[in-house]
Protein backbone atom coordinates (compact mmCIF):
# COMPACT_ATOMS: atom_id res chain seq x y z
CA UNK A 1 0.00 0.00 0.00
CA UNK A 2 1.36 3.47 -0.77
CA UNK A 3 2.87 5.16 2.29
CA UNK A 4 0.67 8.26 2.02
CA UNK A 5 -2.61 6.36 2.33
CA UNK A 6 -3.96 6.96 5.84
CA UNK A 7 -4.62 3.67 7.62
CA UNK A 8 -6.90 5.03 10.37
CA UNK A 9 -8.82 8.21 11.01
CA UNK A 10 -12.17 9.94 11.11
CA UNK A 11 -14.30 11.93 8.69
CA UNK A 12 -17.19 14.32 9.15
CA UNK A 13 -20.62 13.92 7.61
CA UNK A 14 -20.20 14.07 3.85
CA UNK A 15 -16.49 13.23 4.10
CA UNK A 16 -16.59 9.66 2.74
CA UNK A 17 -16.32 10.58 -0.98
CA UNK A 18 -13.04 12.45 -0.36
CA UNK A 19 -11.64 9.42 1.47
CA UNK A 20 -12.68 7.10 -1.35
CA UNK A 21 -11.15 9.41 -3.96
CA UNK A 22 -7.86 9.36 -2.05
CA UNK A 23 -7.86 5.57 -2.20
CA UNK A 24 -8.62 5.76 -5.93
CA UNK A 25 -5.68 8.16 -6.48
CA UNK A 26 -3.34 5.84 -4.60
CA UNK A 27 -4.60 2.76 -6.49
CA UNK A 28 -5.02 1.18 -3.08
CA UNK A 29 -5.89 -2.49 -2.58
CA UNK A 30 -7.36 -3.76 0.67
CA UNK A 31 -10.38 -3.42 2.93
CA UNK A 32 -11.78 -0.13 4.21
CA UNK A 33 -13.72 -0.59 7.44
CA UNK A 34 -16.10 2.28 8.16
CA UNK A 35 -17.93 2.55 11.49
CA UNK A 36 -20.74 5.10 11.44
CA UNK A 37 -23.69 5.88 13.70
CA UNK A 38 -25.88 3.28 11.98
CA UNK A 39 -23.54 0.35 11.33
CA UNK A 40 -20.10 -0.95 10.47
CA UNK A 41 -19.60 -1.46 6.75
CA UNK A 42 -16.73 -2.75 4.64
CA UNK A 43 -15.52 -1.61 1.21
CA UNK A 44 -13.01 -3.85 -0.59
CA UNK A 45 -10.66 -2.11 -3.02
CA UNK A 46 -8.50 -3.50 -5.79
CA UNK A 47 -6.15 -1.08 -7.56
CA UNK A 48 -8.31 1.82 -6.40
CA UNK A 49 -11.59 0.31 -7.51
CA UNK A 50 -14.38 -0.71 -5.13
CA UNK A 51 -15.00 -4.41 -5.71
CA UNK A 52 -17.52 -5.15 -2.92
CA UNK A 53 -19.59 -3.38 -0.23
CA UNK A 54 -20.84 -5.27 2.84
CA UNK A 55 -22.90 -4.03 5.80
CA UNK A 56 -23.70 -5.42 9.27
CA UNK A 57 -27.14 -3.77 9.23
CA UNK A 58 -29.89 -6.37 8.91
CA UNK A 59 -31.79 -4.42 6.23
CA UNK A 60 -28.54 -4.02 4.22
CA UNK A 61 -27.62 -7.71 4.23
CA UNK A 62 -27.87 -9.63 0.96
CA UNK A 63 -30.62 -12.05 2.03
CA UNK A 64 -33.01 -9.34 3.24
CA UNK A 65 -32.25 -7.23 0.18
CA UNK A 66 -33.15 -10.08 -2.18
CA UNK A 67 -36.42 -10.64 -0.31
CA UNK A 68 -37.34 -6.94 -0.41
CA UNK A 69 -36.57 -6.83 -4.14
CA UNK A 70 -38.71 -9.91 -4.80
CA UNK A 71 -35.77 -11.97 -6.10
CA UNK A 72 -36.28 -14.74 -3.54
CA UNK A 73 -39.14 -15.66 -1.22
CA UNK A 74 -38.66 -15.02 2.49
CA UNK A 75 -39.20 -18.64 3.53
CA UNK A 76 -36.71 -19.86 0.92
CA UNK A 77 -34.17 -17.30 2.07
CA UNK A 78 -34.57 -18.41 5.71
CA UNK A 79 -34.26 -22.07 4.74
CA UNK A 80 -31.14 -21.33 2.68
CA UNK A 81 -29.55 -19.57 5.65
CA UNK A 82 -30.13 -22.66 7.79
CA UNK A 83 -28.64 -24.96 5.16
CA UNK A 84 -25.70 -22.71 4.24
CA UNK A 85 -22.51 -24.77 4.72
CA UNK A 86 -19.70 -23.33 6.80
CA UNK A 87 -17.11 -21.53 4.67
CA UNK A 88 -19.50 -21.05 1.72
CA UNK A 89 -20.70 -17.52 1.04
CA UNK A 90 -24.45 -16.98 1.07
CA UNK A 91 -24.57 -15.56 -2.45
CA UNK A 92 -22.48 -18.43 -3.80
CA UNK A 93 -24.71 -20.93 -1.99
CA UNK A 94 -27.86 -19.41 -3.53
CA UNK A 95 -26.28 -19.76 -6.97
CA UNK A 96 -25.18 -23.35 -6.29
CA UNK A 97 -28.71 -24.25 -5.19
CA UNK A 98 -30.20 -22.67 -8.31
CA UNK A 99 -32.21 -20.08 -6.36
CA UNK A 100 -30.49 -17.14 -8.09
CA UNK A 101 -28.58 -16.88 -11.36
CA UNK A 102 -25.06 -15.47 -11.26
CA UNK A 103 -26.01 -12.52 -13.49
CA UNK A 104 -28.98 -11.66 -11.26
CA UNK A 105 -26.84 -11.90 -8.13
CA UNK A 106 -24.19 -9.59 -9.59
CA UNK A 107 -26.82 -7.05 -10.66
CA UNK A 108 -28.47 -7.09 -7.22
CA UNK A 109 -25.11 -6.73 -5.46
CA UNK A 110 -24.42 -3.60 -7.50
CA UNK A 111 -27.84 -2.19 -6.60
CA UNK A 112 -27.34 -3.08 -2.92
CA UNK A 113 -23.85 -1.52 -2.90
CA UNK A 114 -25.28 1.65 -4.42
CA UNK A 115 -28.02 1.79 -1.79
CA UNK A 116 -25.54 1.28 1.07
CA UNK A 117 -23.22 4.00 -0.24
CA UNK A 118 -26.11 6.43 -0.64
CA UNK A 119 -26.69 6.08 3.12
CA UNK A 120 -22.98 6.42 3.94
CA UNK A 121 -22.55 9.67 2.00
CA UNK A 122 -24.06 11.77 4.82
CA UNK A 123 -22.80 9.93 7.87
CA UNK A 124 -19.66 10.77 9.86
CA UNK A 125 -17.45 7.83 10.72
CA UNK A 126 -14.22 6.24 11.86
CA UNK A 127 -12.24 4.32 9.29
CA UNK A 128 -9.49 1.72 9.20
CA UNK A 129 -7.76 0.61 6.01
CA UNK A 130 -6.11 -2.82 5.98
CA UNK A 131 -4.03 -3.57 2.88
CA UNK A 132 -3.60 -7.21 3.95
CA UNK A 133 -7.33 -7.94 3.62
CA UNK A 134 -8.17 -9.07 0.09
CA UNK A 135 -11.58 -9.82 -1.35
CA UNK A 136 -12.00 -13.63 -1.34
CA UNK A 137 -11.80 -15.11 -4.81
CA UNK A 138 -15.18 -16.82 -4.48
CA UNK A 139 -16.95 -13.56 -3.60
CA UNK A 140 -19.14 -11.90 -6.22
CA UNK A 141 -17.60 -8.55 -7.14
CA UNK A 142 -18.87 -5.26 -8.51
CA UNK A 143 -18.13 -4.56 -12.15
CA UNK A 144 -19.00 -0.85 -11.92
CA UNK A 145 -16.16 1.63 -11.73
CA UNK A 146 -15.79 3.50 -8.45
CA UNK A 147 -16.84 6.74 -10.15
CA UNK A 148 -19.99 5.07 -11.51
CA UNK A 149 -20.82 3.64 -8.11
CA UNK A 150 -20.44 6.98 -6.33
CA UNK A 151 -22.47 8.82 -8.97
CA UNK A 152 -25.19 6.15 -8.83
CA UNK A 153 -25.38 6.56 -5.03
CA UNK A 154 -26.20 10.25 -5.51
CA UNK A 155 -28.74 9.56 -8.25
CA UNK A 156 -30.70 7.13 -6.06
CA UNK A 157 -31.08 9.60 -3.20
CA UNK A 158 -34.68 10.74 -2.78
CA UNK A 159 -34.17 13.71 -0.45
CA UNK A 160 -33.34 16.80 -2.55
CA UNK A 161 -32.15 18.76 0.48
CA UNK A 162 -29.59 16.09 1.29
CA UNK A 163 -28.40 16.11 -2.32
CA UNK A 164 -27.76 19.85 -2.03
CA UNK A 165 -25.70 19.25 1.11
CA UNK A 166 -23.14 17.48 -1.08
CA UNK A 167 -22.37 20.85 -2.70
CA UNK A 168 -20.44 22.69 0.04
CA UNK A 169 -20.45 26.20 -1.46
CA UNK A 170 -22.34 27.46 -4.50
CA UNK A 171 -20.12 30.55 -4.58
CA UNK A 172 -16.99 28.57 -5.45
CA UNK A 173 -15.75 28.11 -9.01
CA UNK A 174 -16.50 24.81 -10.74
CA UNK A 175 -13.42 23.19 -12.30
CA UNK A 176 -12.98 19.93 -14.13
CA UNK A 177 -10.72 17.62 -12.11
CA UNK A 178 -7.04 18.49 -12.45
CA UNK A 179 -5.95 14.99 -11.49
CA UNK A 180 -5.94 13.00 -14.79
CA UNK A 181 -6.70 9.75 -12.95
CA UNK A 182 -9.99 11.21 -11.69
CA UNK A 183 -10.76 13.20 -14.82
CA UNK A 184 -10.49 10.21 -17.15
CA UNK A 185 -12.51 7.78 -15.07
CA UNK A 186 -14.98 5.70 -17.03
CA UNK A 187 -18.44 6.87 -16.08
CA UNK A 188 -21.91 6.51 -17.57
CA UNK A 189 -23.37 10.03 -17.56
CA UNK A 190 -27.02 10.97 -17.41
CA UNK A 191 -28.15 13.54 -19.96
CA UNK A 192 -28.16 16.23 -17.25
CA UNK A 193 -24.63 15.35 -16.11
CA UNK A 194 -23.31 15.31 -19.66
CA UNK A 195 -24.85 18.70 -20.42
CA UNK A 196 -23.54 20.24 -17.21
CA UNK A 197 -20.03 18.87 -17.77
CA UNK A 198 -19.97 20.35 -21.26
CA UNK A 199 -20.60 23.83 -19.79
CA UNK A 200 -17.75 23.78 -17.25
CA UNK A 201 -14.65 25.81 -18.15
CA UNK A 202 -13.62 27.00 -14.69
CA UNK A 203 -14.78 30.60 -15.15
CA UNK A 204 -18.18 30.27 -13.43
CA UNK A 205 -19.18 29.69 -9.84
CA UNK A 206 -21.72 26.97 -9.11
CA UNK A 207 -24.50 29.56 -8.71
CA UNK A 208 -23.52 31.27 -11.98
CA UNK A 209 -23.39 27.90 -13.72
CA UNK A 210 -26.88 27.13 -12.48
CA UNK A 211 -28.15 30.22 -14.30
CA UNK A 212 -26.11 29.44 -17.42
CA UNK A 213 -27.14 25.77 -17.52
CA UNK A 214 -30.61 25.55 -15.96
CA UNK A 215 -31.98 22.03 -15.53
CA UNK A 216 -35.57 21.14 -14.58
CA UNK A 217 -36.75 19.55 -11.36
CA UNK A 218 -33.66 19.96 -9.22
CA UNK A 219 -31.59 18.39 -11.96
CA UNK A 220 -28.76 20.89 -11.61
CA UNK A 221 -27.98 20.13 -7.98
CA UNK A 222 -28.23 16.37 -8.49
CA UNK A 223 -26.00 16.43 -11.58
CA UNK A 224 -23.42 18.69 -9.95
CA UNK A 225 -23.43 16.62 -6.74
CA UNK A 226 -22.94 13.36 -8.66
CA UNK A 227 -19.98 14.78 -10.62
CA UNK A 228 -18.41 16.28 -7.49
CA UNK A 229 -18.76 13.08 -5.48
CA UNK A 230 -17.30 11.02 -8.33
CA UNK A 231 -14.36 13.44 -8.54
CA UNK A 232 -14.91 14.50 -12.14
CA UNK A 233 -15.59 18.08 -11.01
CA UNK A 234 -14.18 20.04 -8.09
CA UNK A 235 -14.89 23.38 -6.41
CA UNK A 236 -12.15 25.99 -6.00
CA UNK A 237 -11.88 29.47 -4.52
CA UNK A 238 -10.47 31.04 -7.69
CA UNK A 239 -10.90 30.65 -11.44
CA UNK A 240 -8.04 29.33 -13.63
CA UNK A 241 -5.53 31.60 -15.38
CA UNK A 242 -7.14 30.61 -18.66
CA UNK A 243 -10.46 28.84 -19.38
CA UNK A 244 -10.40 25.06 -19.12
CA UNK A 245 -11.29 22.88 -22.05
CA UNK A 246 -14.67 21.15 -21.47
CA UNK A 247 -13.98 17.46 -20.99
CA UNK A 248 -15.91 14.50 -22.25
CA UNK A 249 -15.75 11.62 -19.79
CA UNK A 250 -15.03 8.24 -21.33
CA UNK A 251 -18.08 6.00 -21.04
CA UNK A 252 -17.52 2.54 -19.62
CA UNK A 253 -17.66 0.12 -22.59
CA UNK A 254 -20.12 -2.74 -22.83
CA UNK A 255 -18.63 -6.16 -22.21
CA UNK A 256 -18.03 -8.19 -25.36
CA UNK A 257 -18.99 -11.84 -25.78
CA UNK A 258 -16.67 -12.56 -28.69
CA UNK A 259 -14.59 -15.71 -28.18
CA UNK A 260 -11.47 -14.29 -29.81
CA UNK A 261 -10.31 -10.73 -29.45
CA UNK A 262 -9.78 -8.51 -32.44
CA UNK A 263 -6.13 -8.08 -33.52
CA UNK A 264 -6.09 -4.68 -31.81
CA UNK A 265 -7.50 -6.10 -28.56
CA UNK A 266 -4.98 -8.95 -28.64
CA UNK A 267 -2.11 -6.49 -29.14
CA UNK A 268 -3.39 -4.34 -26.28
CA UNK A 269 -3.64 -7.34 -23.98
CA UNK A 270 -0.11 -8.46 -24.82
CA UNK A 271 1.25 -4.90 -24.56
CA UNK A 272 -0.23 -4.41 -21.07
CA UNK A 273 1.17 -7.73 -19.83
CA UNK A 274 4.62 -6.99 -21.30
CA UNK A 275 4.76 -3.37 -20.16
CA UNK A 276 3.64 -4.18 -16.61
CA UNK A 277 6.58 -6.56 -16.41
CA UNK A 278 9.11 -4.12 -17.90
CA UNK A 279 8.12 -0.58 -16.97
CA UNK A 280 9.60 -0.43 -13.47
CA UNK A 281 12.97 -1.25 -15.01
CA UNK A 282 12.74 1.50 -17.63
CA UNK A 283 14.36 4.89 -17.15
CA UNK A 284 11.89 7.71 -16.62
CA UNK A 285 12.01 9.23 -20.10
CA UNK A 286 11.36 5.80 -21.62
CA UNK A 287 8.36 5.35 -19.32
CA UNK A 288 6.82 8.50 -20.80
CA UNK A 289 7.94 7.54 -24.34
CA UNK A 290 9.84 10.81 -24.82
CA UNK A 291 13.46 11.86 -25.36
CA UNK A 292 15.69 13.39 -22.67
CA UNK A 293 15.39 16.78 -24.43
CA UNK A 294 11.59 16.91 -24.16
CA UNK A 295 10.00 20.21 -23.16
CA UNK A 296 7.59 20.54 -20.23
CA UNK A 297 4.68 20.75 -22.65
CA UNK A 298 5.81 17.53 -24.35
CA UNK A 299 6.20 15.79 -21.00
CA UNK A 300 2.68 16.83 -19.97
CA UNK A 301 1.10 15.88 -23.31
CA UNK A 302 2.71 12.43 -23.33
CA UNK A 303 1.68 11.85 -19.74
CA UNK A 304 -1.97 12.64 -20.49
CA UNK A 305 -2.00 10.26 -23.47
CA UNK A 306 -0.53 7.45 -21.38
CA UNK A 307 -3.04 8.06 -18.57
CA UNK A 308 -5.89 7.50 -21.03
CA UNK A 309 -4.21 4.44 -22.54
CA UNK A 310 -3.42 2.70 -19.25
CA UNK A 311 -6.08 4.07 -16.92
CA UNK A 312 -7.02 1.38 -14.36
CA UNK A 313 -10.70 1.82 -15.27
CA UNK A 314 -9.92 0.15 -18.60
CA UNK A 315 -10.00 -3.12 -16.69
CA UNK A 316 -13.75 -3.00 -17.22
CA UNK A 317 -13.18 -3.68 -20.94
CA UNK A 318 -13.64 -7.37 -21.69
CA UNK A 319 -10.16 -8.04 -23.08
CA UNK A 320 -8.44 -6.27 -20.15
CA UNK A 321 -10.74 -7.48 -17.38
CA UNK A 322 -8.13 -9.72 -15.75
CA UNK A 323 -5.39 -7.08 -15.98
CA UNK A 324 -6.54 -4.60 -13.34
CA UNK A 325 -3.33 -4.96 -11.31
CA UNK A 326 -1.15 -4.72 -14.41
CA UNK A 327 -2.82 -1.48 -15.51
CA UNK A 328 -2.35 -0.07 -12.01
CA UNK A 329 1.35 -1.01 -12.10
CA UNK A 330 1.84 0.79 -15.41
CA UNK A 331 -0.07 3.87 -14.28
CA UNK A 332 1.92 4.11 -11.03
CA UNK A 333 5.23 3.93 -12.93
CA UNK A 334 4.09 6.58 -15.43
CA UNK A 335 2.91 8.81 -12.58
CA UNK A 336 6.27 8.48 -10.81
CA UNK A 337 8.12 9.45 -14.00
CA UNK A 338 5.87 12.45 -14.57
CA UNK A 339 6.15 13.74 -10.99
CA UNK A 340 9.94 13.62 -11.25
CA UNK A 341 10.41 15.06 -14.74
CA UNK A 342 7.91 17.90 -14.45
CA UNK A 343 9.90 19.35 -11.52
CA UNK A 344 13.04 21.06 -12.87
CA UNK A 345 15.03 20.47 -9.69
CA UNK A 346 14.11 16.78 -9.43
CA UNK A 347 14.66 16.34 -13.17
CA UNK A 348 18.16 17.81 -12.87
CA UNK A 349 19.10 15.48 -10.03
CA UNK A 350 17.71 12.51 -11.96
CA UNK A 351 19.68 13.37 -15.10
CA UNK A 352 22.94 13.57 -13.12
CA UNK A 353 22.34 9.97 -12.14
CA UNK A 354 22.14 8.98 -15.81
CA UNK A 355 25.72 9.98 -16.58
CA UNK A 356 27.13 6.43 -16.35
CA UNK A 357 28.72 5.13 -19.59
CA UNK A 358 25.80 4.06 -21.86
CA UNK A 359 27.43 0.79 -23.00
CA UNK A 360 28.17 -0.29 -19.46
CA UNK A 361 24.63 0.52 -18.37
CA UNK A 362 23.24 -1.35 -21.36
CA UNK A 363 25.23 -4.52 -20.59
CA UNK A 364 24.28 -4.50 -16.91
CA UNK A 365 20.62 -3.91 -17.78
CA UNK A 366 20.71 -6.85 -20.18
CA UNK A 367 22.26 -9.14 -17.56
CA UNK A 368 19.78 -8.02 -14.92
CA UNK A 369 16.87 -8.60 -17.31
CA UNK A 370 18.07 -12.13 -18.05
CA UNK A 371 18.36 -12.91 -14.32
CA UNK A 372 14.93 -11.43 -13.67
CA UNK A 373 13.25 -13.41 -16.44
CA UNK A 374 14.86 -16.64 -15.26
CA UNK A 375 13.68 -16.02 -11.69
CA UNK A 376 10.14 -15.25 -12.84
CA UNK A 377 10.02 -18.38 -15.02
CA UNK A 378 11.13 -20.47 -12.03
CA UNK A 379 8.37 -18.97 -9.87
CA UNK A 380 5.74 -19.69 -12.54
CA UNK A 381 6.87 -23.32 -12.88
CA UNK A 382 6.88 -23.76 -9.11
CA UNK A 383 3.37 -22.28 -8.77
CA UNK A 384 1.97 -24.54 -11.49
CA UNK A 385 3.57 -27.65 -9.96
CA UNK A 386 2.23 -26.68 -6.55
CA UNK A 387 -1.24 -26.15 -8.04
CA UNK A 388 -1.15 -29.70 -9.44
CA UNK A 389 -0.34 -31.04 -5.96
CA UNK A 390 -3.12 -28.99 -4.37
CA UNK A 391 -5.69 -30.28 -6.88
CA UNK A 392 -4.67 -33.86 -6.09
CA UNK A 393 -5.21 -33.07 -2.41
CA UNK A 394 -8.64 -31.57 -3.20
CA UNK A 395 -7.69 -28.01 -2.28
CA UNK A 396 -9.10 -26.23 -5.33
CA UNK A 397 -9.21 -22.78 -3.69
CA UNK A 398 -5.48 -22.62 -2.99
CA UNK A 399 -4.69 -24.14 -6.38
CA UNK A 400 -6.62 -21.32 -8.02
CA UNK A 401 -4.63 -18.77 -6.01
CA UNK A 402 -1.30 -20.31 -7.06
CA UNK A 403 -2.29 -20.33 -10.74
CA UNK A 404 -3.64 -16.78 -10.53
CA UNK A 405 -0.24 -15.63 -9.22
CA UNK A 406 1.50 -17.57 -11.99
CA UNK A 407 -0.45 -16.02 -14.86
CA UNK A 408 0.06 -12.53 -13.43
CA UNK A 409 3.80 -13.14 -13.64
CA UNK A 410 3.63 -14.74 -17.08
CA UNK A 411 0.29 -15.59 -18.76
CA UNK A 412 1.16 -18.96 -20.28
CA UNK A 413 -1.68 -20.49 -22.33
CA UNK A 414 -1.42 -23.88 -20.59
CA UNK A 415 -1.64 -22.24 -17.16
CA UNK A 416 -4.62 -20.14 -18.27
CA UNK A 417 -6.43 -23.29 -19.42
CA UNK A 418 -5.61 -25.12 -16.20
CA UNK A 419 -6.89 -22.18 -14.17
CA UNK A 420 -10.08 -21.87 -16.22
CA UNK A 421 -10.92 -25.55 -15.74
CA UNK A 422 -10.62 -25.17 -11.98
CA UNK A 423 -12.64 -21.95 -11.96
CA UNK A 424 -15.50 -23.59 -13.84
CA UNK A 425 -16.01 -25.80 -10.77
CA UNK A 426 -17.38 -22.76 -8.92
CA UNK A 427 -20.37 -20.97 -10.51
CA UNK A 428 -19.16 -17.66 -9.04
CA UNK A 429 -15.95 -17.96 -11.08
CA UNK A 430 -17.54 -18.68 -14.48
CA UNK A 431 -16.94 -15.23 -16.00
CA UNK A 432 -13.37 -15.21 -14.75
CA UNK A 433 -12.83 -18.68 -16.25
CA UNK A 434 -14.27 -17.55 -19.57
CA UNK A 435 -11.93 -14.54 -19.62
CA UNK A 436 -8.93 -16.80 -18.97
CA UNK A 437 -9.94 -19.11 -21.82
CA UNK A 438 -10.23 -16.13 -24.14
CA UNK A 439 -6.75 -15.02 -23.12
CA UNK A 440 -5.38 -18.51 -23.74
CA UNK A 441 -6.61 -18.61 -27.34
CA UNK A 442 -5.58 -14.98 -27.85
CA UNK A 443 -2.01 -15.90 -26.93
CA UNK A 444 -2.10 -19.26 -28.75
CA UNK A 445 -4.67 -19.21 -31.59
CA UNK A 446 -3.94 -22.89 -32.43
CA UNK A 447 -4.47 -24.16 -28.87
CA UNK A 448 -6.96 -26.97 -29.52
CA UNK A 449 -7.62 -27.86 -25.87
CA UNK A 450 -8.60 -24.28 -25.06
CA UNK A 451 -10.93 -24.05 -28.05
CA UNK A 452 -12.58 -27.34 -27.05
CA UNK A 453 -13.02 -26.06 -23.50
CA UNK A 454 -14.68 -22.93 -24.89
CA UNK A 455 -16.92 -25.08 -27.08
CA UNK A 456 -17.85 -27.19 -24.06
CA UNK A 457 -18.65 -24.04 -22.06
CA UNK A 458 -21.17 -22.88 -24.63
CA UNK A 459 -22.46 -26.42 -25.12
CA UNK A 460 -23.35 -26.81 -21.44
CA UNK A 461 -25.27 -23.54 -21.74
CA UNK A 462 -27.17 -24.78 -24.79
CA UNK A 463 -25.77 -22.11 -27.10
CA UNK A 464 -24.81 -23.93 -30.31
CA UNK A 465 -24.40 -20.64 -32.19
CA UNK A 466 -21.47 -19.90 -29.88
CA UNK A 467 -20.25 -23.50 -29.66
CA UNK A 468 -20.01 -24.15 -33.40
CA UNK A 469 -17.59 -21.25 -34.22
CA UNK A 470 -15.19 -22.53 -31.53
CA UNK A 471 -15.06 -25.94 -33.20
CA UNK A 472 -14.71 -24.37 -36.64
CA UNK A 473 -11.65 -22.46 -35.37
CA UNK A 474 -9.94 -25.79 -34.72
CA UNK A 475 -10.70 -27.03 -38.24
CA UNK A 476 -9.09 -23.91 -39.72
CA UNK A 477 -5.65 -25.21 -38.69
CA UNK A 478 -6.47 -28.91 -38.11
CA UNK A 479 -8.99 -29.85 -40.82
CA UNK A 480 -8.66 -33.61 -40.23
CA UNK A 481 -9.51 -33.61 -36.53
CA UNK A 482 -12.02 -36.48 -36.50
CA UNK A 483 -13.48 -35.76 -33.05
CA UNK A 484 -14.17 -32.13 -33.91
CA UNK A 485 -15.62 -33.04 -37.30
CA UNK A 486 -17.99 -35.57 -35.73
CA UNK A 487 -19.12 -33.18 -32.99
CA UNK A 488 -19.60 -30.36 -35.45
CA UNK A 489 -21.67 -32.54 -37.80
CA UNK A 490 -23.92 -33.66 -34.93
CA UNK A 491 -24.45 -30.09 -33.78
CA UNK A 492 -25.34 -28.88 -37.25
CA UNK A 493 -27.80 -31.74 -37.73
CA UNK A 494 -29.41 -30.96 -34.41
CA UNK A 495 -29.65 -27.28 -35.30
CA UNK A 496 -31.15 -28.09 -38.70
CA UNK A 497 -33.77 -30.42 -37.21
CA UNK A 498 -34.84 -27.71 -34.77
CA UNK A 499 -35.48 -25.30 -37.63
CA UNK A 500 -37.76 -27.85 -39.30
Amino acid sequence: MPTDVKQTGQFVAGGLPALVRDLVRQLASGRLEVTGPAATRYLWFEAGQIRAVVSHREDEKLGNWLVIRGVIEENRMALSLLRQPEGVRFGAFLVQQGHVKVQVLERELEALSTAILSQMLFEPGDFKFDASEKLPMDAASINMTTASLLAAAVRTMKNEEMVQQLIPDLNKYVWTAQDPLLLHQQLHLTSHEGYLLSRVDGTSTASQLQRLAPLPGGGFHRALAALLVAGVLELRDTFPARPLQPTKVEAAPTASEEDLYTPQQQREYEDVVRLADEIKHKELYARLEISSGATQDQIHASYLELVKLYHPDRAREAHLRSLRSELATIYSAVQQAYETLRNPEQRGRYEKGLLAPPEEVKKETSREEARRQAARAAVVDANINRAVELVRAGDIGHAVQMLDQAIRIKPRPDALLFLARLEFKNPMWSQRALDHLKHAVALAPNFTEAWLELANFWGTRNKPDRQIPCLERVLEYDPTNDDVLATLEALKKKKSSRKK
